[in-house]
């Protein structure tokens, strides 16, 4: 039997996959504890507590689900911010850290988003999903809280206008 498809030597680097593209199992693992303990924090109350309604994208990412939670009332924005912030779960994309600033003669909030340098992905590269998941997320939950008066919410990365 004789077969026309060409044989692959072992050595061709097109056939070979290096270890740095495959997924960790450990990635997923840190991505799936980072979560819930992410979870976790909204079930303790604290002691000077407000209600925030925190909003994220739903199952099928066509809208937004609101989810009462209670926050410390000092800070309560930038609480708020973290919590978003640390449910995240976008593959390979890695952020190292972000900014949040809030300017009350325009009533806009900046979050400045700081991607690692060995993250795999860059902003520009979330898919319509992602960027509702992350950056809708924010924008929904801080324009949405009445005392905090926001009128919008702007993102730059490391400090540059975020266009994607």
């Amino acid at each position: 039997m004789t077969s026309t498809e060409p044989a692959i030597a072992p050595d061709d680097p097109s056939t070979v996959q290096t270890l740095e593209s495959v997924p960790s199992p450990a990635d997923a693992l840190v991505n799936a504890t980072r979560l819930i303990q992410a979870r976790a924090r909204r079930l303790v109350v604290p002691a000077d507590p407000v209600a925030v309604d925190l909003y994220t994208v739903d199952d099928r990412c066509e809208g937004y689900q609101s989810e009462p939670v209670q926050v410390p009332r000092p800070q309560s924005m930038e609480t708020t911010v973290a919590w978003i912030m640390a449910e995240q779960a976008i593959p390979d994309l890695i952020l190292s850290g972000y900014r949040t600033s809030f300017d009350p003669a325009t009533k806009t909030v900046t979050i400045d988003l700081r991607v690692a340098r060995n993250s795999r992905r860059v902003l520009q590269s979330l898919s319509l999903c992602e960027q509702k998941a992350l950056l809708g997320s924010l924008r929904e939950t801080l324009i949405h809280q009445p005392d905090w008066k926001i009128e919008a919410v702007t993102f730059t990365n490391r400090g540059n206008p975020l266009a994607l």
